[in-house]
């Protein structure tokens, strides 16, 4: 009987220290903001002429996958247009310092259009 009683509580154990690992690193892992849709193309063609929806996923890309090097990724729906405008360029020089990072131009203009995009549906 105690060693049932034994197994079954090193089974809990483990169950609990799985998910508690699978817990810790999933929280760590940087947010997924919605996926751009050909609607959100569409929709900013005005702003954005010739922009695409392959654009739009490299510019949530690059988002993701920079913007986390330093701090918590920020919802595109965070800042007005104008401050995306300013911010972008200002991190894309700090993550530029970083050894092993580079985004070009090209690259910081998929950034911007993404969170001006994503951010501008956000807020309808």
């Amino acid at each position: 009987m105690k060693k049932k009683s034994l197994l079954a509580v090193a089974g809990i154990a483990i169950l609990v220290a799985c998910s508690t690992a699978k817990n810790s690193s999933e929280s760590s892992a940087p947010k997924v903001e919605a996926m751009p849709t050909q609607g959100d193309v569409d929709r900013m063609q005005s702003k954005f002429p010739g922009m695409t929806l392959d654009e739009l996923y490299q510019g949530k890309q690059l988002f993701e996958s920079n913007c986390n090097l330093c701090h918590k990724l920020k919802k595109p729906s965070s800042e007005p247009e104008s401050e995306w405008r300013e911010i972008v360029p200002r991190m894309v020089k700090k993550v530029n310092n970083k050894e092993g990072h580079h985004i070009d131009e090209a690259g910081q203009e998929k950034i911007l259009r993404y969170v001006i995009t994503m951010g501008s549906v956000e807020k309808s």
